[in-house]
């Protein structure tokens, strides 16, 4: 029997020390014994940057490919998934550069995939560094009438998940293995979403097209973690916009009465939240976000704007009309000291 085929995509921003210390914990799968290659995808980092990168990656199993400008994820993980396409690879893995592997990984997410011929992606759980601050290790599910996320909380939440509800699971996009014949029918990454929500994308696509996805319990990666207060302001914009973005492209048509008022005014609560609690700037980088997707705007964010004064007004009346329930909600982020 053939081996399968594994190309492992990674992307580096301005990161080359974690990219290398994730390709560290990739060497033995590449110079082993299965057919695994390697491609470093870096999206235009600094010069000093890159050029770590490339002395610090063995080329016998390590493809660096440049380019000048920042694709995002999906742009960047899309120059893999069209390289695994057009050279026949049975799998392309999608390694964020921030995840160390646990030895066995990889042939236990490909045993998984052999055992189940309409399964197109899996994924191992994953470990925060920390060991305390799980979030999305064991999958979730779309609640398309209420537009939440339900995350199971637990290996044995995650179980139940997969044995009653095997048709709906989406996996976190950290260490996603990928099923090249599934990507052929359902397409690769939605590019417009730059960064975020990827995962829950794809894996909506997959089912829909009648691929299952799957957590391998016994397989592992560790990945970092940082408090919502701590992240860049670009990740609110994206985050607020591609929200927006899914819920308004996959709720069902059972669903969509009134859909674009409820979105809005779901992204509008939480921003004030986020006011609430000190994080202006970050409420202004949603805010944008949520205007961009009104107008249409995908791709790479551009923060040197501001949300018109008609959308700032509006989310600010939103935030006087739910002041009980802000007040009550409990915070989202904590204070910046």
């Amino acid at each position: 029997m053939n081996l399968p085929t594994v190309l492992i995509s990674i992307l580096n921003w301005n990161n080359a020390e974690k990219t290398l210390a994730c390709l560290d914990s990739l060497r033995d799968l590449a110079c082993g014994d299965k057919s695994v290659r390697v491609m470093v995808l870096d999206n235009g980092s600094a010069q000093e940057d890159y050029l770590r990168l490339q002395d610090g990656a063995d080329p016998t199993w390590v493809k660096v490919v440049r380019v000048e400008q920042n694709l995002g994820f999906t742009g960047g993980h899309n120059v893999s998934l069209k390289a695994g396409l057009d050279e026949g690879y049975e799998f392309v893995w999608l390694m964020n550069n921030d995840a160390t592997v646990s030895p066995g990984a990889l042939d236990k997410l490909l045993a998984a995939m052999r055992a189940d011929a309409r399964c197109g992606a899996v994924s191992p759980v994953i470990y925060p560094e920390d060991g305390v601050h799980f979030h999305d290790a064991w999958g979730c599910t779309h609640d398309w009438q209420r537009r939440t996320i339900a995350r199971a909380p637990s290996a044995e939440a995650s179980r139940r998940m997969h044995e009653t509800d095997a048709e709906r699971v989406s996996l976190v996009g950290t260490a996603i293995l990928l099923r090249m014949q599934a990507i052929r029918e359902v397409g690769m990454l939605d590019d417009r979403l730059f960064a975020y929500y990827d995962d829950n994308e794809i894996c909506t696509r997959l089912a829909r097209g009648g691929w299952r996805s799957k957590v391998v319990f016994d397989a592992g990666v560790t990945h970092g973690w940082r408090k919502v207060s701590e992240q860049p302001l670009y990740y609110f914009y994206l985050m607020f916009r591609n929200e927006l973005l899914f819920w308004h492209t996959h709720v069902p048509a059972p669903h969509r009465k009134l859909l674009l008022l409820k979105l809005l005014n779901q992204s509008f609560f939480n921003i004030n939240r986020l006011r609430r609690q000190g994080l202006s700037r970050q409420a202004d980088s949603a805010l944008l976000g949520v205007w961009d997707f009104l107008q249409r705007r995908h791709g790479a964010p551009d923060l040197k704007r501001s949300a018109p004064l008609p959308l700032r007004w509006l989310c600010g009346m939103a935030g006087v009309l739910n002041k009980k329930q802000l007040q009550a909600a409990v915070p989202a982020p904590a204070p910046v000291a």
